[in-house]
C-alpha cells in the first residue's frame, strides 16, 4: 500500500554524460530517507523490475499516479519525462523514480520523477 506520494517531474541534470556520472542527487522531500543518491545508484534498477519488489497493486498505483506509460516496443519499458526510460532507487520504504537517457546526441537528461512511500 502506498502511504505517501509526491510527483515531482523536475529536471535535475541536462548535459554531457561524463558530467553526470560522478554526481549525487538529494530529493527535496521528507521521508524516512534523507540522504543523497549517487548517479550510478539512481539508474541501477530498471523501473519494470520494481513490480517484483513491491507487488502488482503498488506498482500499478505508482504507474498511475506518476503518469508513466509503457512504450510500444516488445519489452514494454515505461517512459517518463521527455519519453526517457525510467529507473528506481529503493531504500527502506521509500521509492525514488528517475527518468534518464540521451535526449539529443551527446545531451543527456535526468529527471526526478517522484517519491513514493510503501507500507
Amino acid at each position: 500500500m502506498i502511504t505517501k506520494q509526491e510527483k515531482i517531474g523536475s529536471l535535475i541534470f541536462d548535459g554531457a554524460e561524463q558530467d553526470v556520472i560522478s554526481r549525487s542527487f538529494k530529493p527535496n522531500i521528507k521521508t524516512d530517507f534523507e540522504g543523497a543518491i549517487a548517479f550510478d545508484e539512481a539508474v541501477k534498477h530498471d523501473f519494470e523490475d520494481l513490480r517484483g519488489v513491491i507487488g502488482d497493486d503498488d506498482f500499478e498505483s505508482i504507474v498511475k499516479t506518476g503518469g508513466f506509460t509503457p512504450d510500444s516496443g516488445f519489452l514494454h519499458q515505461y517512459r517518463g519525462s521527455d519519453n526517457l526510460k525510467l529507473y528506481f532507487y529503493k531504500t527502506g520504504k521509500t521509492i525514488v523514480v528517475f527518468a534518464y537517457g540521451e535526449f539529443q546526441p551527446t545531451r543527456y537528461k535526468l529527471y526526478l520523477e517522484g517519491v513514493w512511500v510503501v507500507k
